[in-house]
């Protein structure tokens, strides 16, 4: 999610401080680059003059310190150094911008505590003040270091004859042969797979004991050391799988499982890396027909499972039968795909606790990353989604037969997936932003629906909304003041909303669909959640150009997942828990002390009727599902006890309405 101006202008600052210019071939009192001999290095470890070790390693990592090292022709080791007549520094401290807008170009750098690694215009500096336009990224990768200027590649290059040591080439060939070393708690990553539970289990159902593991991210990483961790307990297990019997027939609640991996290889390259902390979820039940969403979260991934503790404590003990994440998964300039399901996407899963989610893309984040995780979960999502999103889970599918957890008792529940891409359009350097694409997509998947239509809720998970930023009365930031017309650019009051808005208005009316249109992204901008429903005023954007903007009168729902994140703007860590109670859908936006800061309910159009399941084999009527739903009751694969669901289903209602009518402010 984009931040405010003025942060960004902060954050940017400090990113890019503005000293003088210093050419190292400048006098003997100025600024200059040279080496340092070390005591020692031997396999991989790094020994300074006061006995620090310093560990080889393979990648730099965001805020953490460095020593960089370049090879004289004798094969021995020299450590990079930037000295002026006051100091001589070799420590850098690496930094990537990441509280920026998501059309931002790359940002890093490398800094000790009086200079500034920089390469302009053909020289090295130790300080800069000038503005790049394009990307300015420092990376280290097989051997060489190098800075990425806008697109044009340039290498460190080491003449140990010369009396500036130090330059610049455009040519590999010519790059010094480096390494960088690290020490602390994060050296190298190694971890390729994070631990994660096969499912939540149901207390008091004799569930086995959960099996925990992890994958080394390169086979010839040597291992040498693994530390299991329970609630933050240090387990007897040295292995990269782990059985936790400790978590055997606990009462219901939320623990957490990690590990700390050691390792190395044969280059000398040293590995230390912490996982994800795993979520264990124990249940009374599902409540059927719910859903937690979120959107923002921005990387505070610890912050899901939490989150799914609230509910459990408000509805004592149940969980929801489908997570929805409405985009912003990860932060800084937008994400690639490998990017966001290698790196970002296993620390999620770890953090769900077994329980099914589906996925759309923010304006940081991958669509396409988006669209392939929530067909990953197997739960109904079209196998032929791309960029722009599309159906990504139907409670009456098949997926969800075969592969649904809690999932599958929400078979009332149609999600939609609206990925950001889908408005995106770039010409000639510019972002626009337009939904005269997503018009034709979205009315192709309601007439569907429509035509099928058995009374389930239709869930549209879009990242940015449909309304006017400040033009919308209900636009207001924590205090309840407007947060300015027409702020934001045109990502925030994007064109042909208007007519989006109309279109699903249409099918709500038509077809008395129950439709709810759930969004996020504003956060920076300072708005705070709403909900509005049936008769409410919706204000959107027609032309974001020209200030145009209408006004309708809703026949579905249109509210805020949550902003589950604390770093920007409004974001206050809160996400929603929407349920079907009897005639009305109930509307909650929750926040992480468990408290319900907005609530509505909203009258149901339609009922729900499953429809008759048919099978290459066979018809399966909703009797015959539900008597073999009770015969697998303690399937160890999802650890479920359908038959106790069903039978404290109302009693778990009653308590979740008491407990948020209680909490509600």
């Amino acid at each position: 999610m984009d931040i405010f101006k003025k942060i960004t202008m902060i954050t940017a600052a400090a990113a890019l401080c503005s000293f003088s210019i210093h050419l190292c071939t400048y006098a003997a009192d100025e600024p200059c680059y040279t080496v340092t001999a070390p005591q020692s290095e031997e396999n991989g470890v790094l020994t300074l003059a006061d006995g620090q070790k310093w560990y080889r390693v393979n990648s730099f990592e965001d805020e953490n310190d460095y020593i960089i090292s370049v090879m004289d022709s004798d094969g021995s080791k020299k450590i990079f150094t930037a000295e002026d007549s006051r100091s001589s520094e070799y420590i850098w401290h690496y930094f990537r911008r990441t509280m920026v807008t998501s059309v931002a170009p790359e940002y890093t750098s490398l800094s000790s505590s009086s200079f500034r690694l920089t390469y302009h215009e053909g020289q090295l500096y130790t300080s800069s003040n000038w503005w790049t336009d394009g990307d300015s990224v420092w990376d280290y990768s097989g051997g060489t270091l190098s800075y990425n200027e806008n697109g044009s590649i340039h290498y460190l290059k080491y003449d140990e004859d010369s009396h500036e040591p130090f330059s610049c080439t455009d040519n590999a060939a010519e790059a010094a042969q480096v390494c960088i070393y690290a020490r602390g708690e994060q050296l190298s990553r190694c971890i390729g797979k994070q631990p994660a539970a096969d499912s939540y289990v149901i207390e008091g159902s004799g569930y086995a004991a959960p099996r925990f593991s992890v994958e080394l991210s390169d086979k010839n990483i040597i291992t040498d050391s693994v530390k299991w961790f329970v609630d933050g307990e240090e387990q007897d297990c040295a292995g990269l799988a782990f059985t936790a019997d400790s978590l055997r027939g606990k009462p219901v609640g939320v623990h957490h499982v990690g590990c700390l991996v050691e390792g190395h290889d044969a280059d000398g390259v040293h590995y230390r890396e912490r996982s994800a902390e795993a979520a264990f979820v124990i249940a009374k039940g599902v409540l059927p027909d719910s859903f937690m969403s979120f959107s923002d979260i921005h990387e505070q991934y610890e912050f899901i499972d939490k989150a799914i503790e609230k509910i459990m404590e408000s509805t004592d003990g149940y969980i929801p039968s489908l997570v929805v994440c409405t985009g912003d998964l990860v932060n800084g300039p937008t994400a690639d795909k490998d990017r966001m399901l290698s790196r970002y996407y296993p620390q999620i899963v770890s953090h769900l606790g077994g329980l099914d989610a589906v996925f759309v893309s923010g304006n940081h984040d991958s669509g396409e990353a988006a669209s392939i995780m929530s067909v990953r979960a197997g739960l109904g999502a079209d196998k032929d989604n791309g960029f722009g999103g599309g159906q990504i889970f139907r409670g009456i599918s098949e997926g969800v037969r075969e592969n649904g957890r809690n999932s599958r008792f929400a078979k009332g529940i149609t999600v939609y997936g609206m990925n950001f891409e889908n408005a995106l359009y770039q010409s000639g350097g510019e972002f626009a932003y337009s939904y005269d694409r997503t018009l034709k997509d979205l009315d192709s998947f309601l007439k569907k629906t429509a035509e099928s239509y058995n009374g389930e809720l239709v869930v549209i998970s879009a990242h940015s909304g449909l309304h006017v930023l400040g033009l919308q009365p209900e636009s207001v930031n924590a205090n309840g003041r407007s947060i300015g017309k027409w702020i934001g650019e045109n990502q925030y009051n994007v064109d042909y909303s208007y007519e989006l808005a109309r279109l699903i208005n249409s099918y709500a009316e038509k077809y008395h669909m129950d439709i709810m249109y759930l969004f996020g992204h504003d956060h920076s901008r300072g708005e705070t959640e709403f909900i509005l429903s049936d008769g409410d005023t919706l204000i959107s954007t027609e032309k974001y150009g020209d200030m145009s903007y209408d006004s309708q009168k809703l026949s579905f729902t249109y509210g805020h997942a949550g902003f589950l994140s604390t770093t920007i703007g409004s974001a206050n860590a809160r996400f929603s828990f929407i349920y079907r109670d009897g005639e009305h859908y109930s509307y909650n936006i929750m926040n992480l002390d468990g408290d319900t800061v907005l609530h509505r309910d909203i009258t149901a159009k339609s009922t729900f009727r499953e429809p008759a399941v048919t099978t290459a084999s066979s018809a399966v009527t909703t009797t015959a599902l539900t008597s073999k739903a009770k015969m697998s009751a303690d399937s160890p694969k999802t650890g479920d006890r359908t038959s106790a669901v069903i039978a404290f289903i109302p009693a778990a209602v009653l308590v979740l309405l008491v407990t948020m009518k209680k909490k509600e402010r």
